[in-house]
């Protein structure tokens, strides 16, 4: 993806990152995140959604 665009892991939204301040840090990457419910799915079971998308 662009510099400034992100995946939500969870949905697949594609969201812009410039303003976004949700993020989890997984095996030192950072993964971005459109609402709270799909930052919470992923810290509770992230390599699921690492293989999902």
């Amino acid at each position: 993806m662009g510099q400034d665009k992100e995946m939500d892991r969870v949905c697949g939204m594609r969201m812009d990152i410039k303003d976004n301040h949700l993020t989890s840090v997984y095996k030192e990457e950072t993964y971005y995140f459109c609402s709270e419910g799909c930052k919470a799915k992923f810290d509770h079971e992230p390599e699921y959604y690492m293989e999902k998308f």
